[in-house]
């Protein structure tokens, strides 16, 4: 190799005496480049270990680099995800029973689960193993990661069936992914013929459509799975929730109770808002077949949800949890419309008013009942002098702001008239008729009589 020497000024053999500002290049000389060493992370034995599975080399590399079980290694995933993603078992349970590894660790949204799920060793039997590892050390099961991929959605994919089984009584299906996939595309995609049919005996909804607008049986008929078509619906055959129940839009929805019959469920509308706040506006079909009103709502336990027809209990803990939110929230008298005396409301606007007061009264009671309830069944536990107290305080409030609303209540009914406006007196309709045919019958025979009487007093005139 030529080594390249710069040196200031002329070149030796230059004949020129003046001065020469400028360098020159002198390739006599030879060097030998030296090669750079190749960089090798410290942890790199760690690694190329937990890739195989060797649990002894682990084991001595922790202890040599003196690093937490749960610190990422080579920047990127933690052990106990190498671990399952590679599908080492023994390793797994190495690193969460004697070293204590976070089950729920996250890398970059990825956890232990998820990998497990879809881990690189395609082996049912020593998936469901690690799914069962990472289950009773206490992994979250519904989680997604950066592309709204959940566990579940993984084992659906791969065609796991016995880790699907053991998912299934946990999982939420409505969860989606980011093309707005749930759990079922994934297994039709793959065309996995005992999940789909796993799934759609468990009630997962088959007609639900992706962020595309098609249906897991769009889907199969693309890809040609015909098998799959026999057990994915062909037709949406779900019960469709009435129109009127909503939203309000007839006076009987907004005062249902002056009414004899009406088509909707006392307040159901806010039970559909009520249920969409909480993500669970799917359910709203259970609760209109069975007709269930607000008040009914908010005093529902676990039982009554699953009479009403909601069988996983994930959805019913979730409904509960909403409930007991509602009735958690500050309530306050100013919440409710009021009407000054001086004020200049029609009759209308004084019936609003009215069935908001009678709403707010509806929502109290359920409020009391849904306390007394879980007070006898001793789920709030012993209570303390002081609580006792605060829950005294609160109930004579309460107290009265009931009797301020039936006093209100009374004074907007004094607006009304001694009877409906619309009222028909069937009674006095018949009465009337039969005034009116015995003034016609009186007018007729007054008008015969006056001109037999004339004819006679015409004719005695002529004799």
């Amino acid at each position: 190799m030529t080594k390249m020497h710069c040196t200031y000024g002329p070149p030796p053999d230059s004949d020129s005496d003046e001065s020469y500002d400028g360098f020159y290049f002198d390739t006599n000389e030879t060097f030998k480049r030296e090669r750079p060493k190749s960089y090798i992370p410290k942890d790199q034995k760690l690694y190329d270990a937990l890739k195989d599975g060797d649990v002894e080399v682990v084991s001595a590399e922790i202890d040599a680099l003196s690093i937490h079980v749960d610190d990422s290694v080579r920047g990127g995933f933690t052990m106990l995800l190498h671990a399952c993603a590679e599908g080492h078992y023994n390793l797994a349970e190495y690193l969460i029973v004697k070293r204590g590894a976070n089950v729920n660790k996250q890398v970059d949204s990825d956890m232990p689960l998820m990998k497990a799920c879809d881990c690189r060793r395609n082996e049912p039997q020593l998936v469901e193993r690690l799914v069962n590892l990472l289950l009773r050390s206490g992994a979250v099961i519904n989680v997604s990661d950066k592309y709204g991929m959940t566990p579940f959605m993984f084992a659906c994919r791969n065609g796991y069936t016995s880790v699907v089984r053991l998912l299934l009584k946990d999982v939420s299906f409505d969860a989606v992914d980011n093309q707005g996939c749930t759990s079922i595309f994934h297994a039709v995609e793959m065309n996995r013929p005992d999940i789909v049919k796993l799934l759609v005996d468990a009630g997962v909804n088959a007609t639900i459509a992706n962020n595309k607008g098609y249906t897991p049986t769009q889907v199969a008929e693309f890809h040609g799975f015909y098998d799959l078509l026999d057990i994915l619906p062909r037709k949406s055959t779900s019960y469709q929730v009435p129109s009127q129940f909503l939203g309000y839009s007839k006076l009987s929805d907004h005062i249902p109770r002056i009414f004899l019959k009406t088509e909707c469920p006392e307040y159901f509308q806010d039970l559909n808002t009520i249920l969409y706040s909480i993500n669970m506006q799917n359910m709203l079909e259970h609760f209109a077949k069975a007709r269930v009103s607000l008040g009914e709502f908010l005093v529902m336990d676990e039982k009554k949800l699953q009479d009403v027809g909601i069988e996983m209990p994930l959805y019913r803990n979730k409904i509960m949890k909403g409930i007991l939110d509602f009735h958690l929230h500050h309530w306050s008298k100013k919440s409710i419309a009021r009407i000054k005396k001086d004020g200049m409301n029609n009759f209308y606007e004084i019936l609003m008013i009215t069935g908001n007061h009678l709403q707010h009264l509806v929502i109290l009671q359920s409020s009391i009942r849904f306390v007394i309830r879980n007070q006898e069944a001793g789920n709030f536990g012993k209570l303390t002098e002081l609580q006792l107290a605060n829950f005294q305080s609160n109930l004579k409030a309460y107290r009265e702001v009931i009797n301020d609303l039936k006093k209100t209540v009374k004074y907007l009914a004094s607006f009304s008239p001694p009877k409906n406006p619309l009222h028909i007196d069937y009674n006095e309709i018949l009465a009337q008729r039969k005034r009116n045919k015995v003034r016609k019958i009186f007018k007729y025979t007054t008008i015969i009589l006056g001109i037999s009487v004339f004819v006679c007093l015409k004719c005695k005139f002529l004799f």
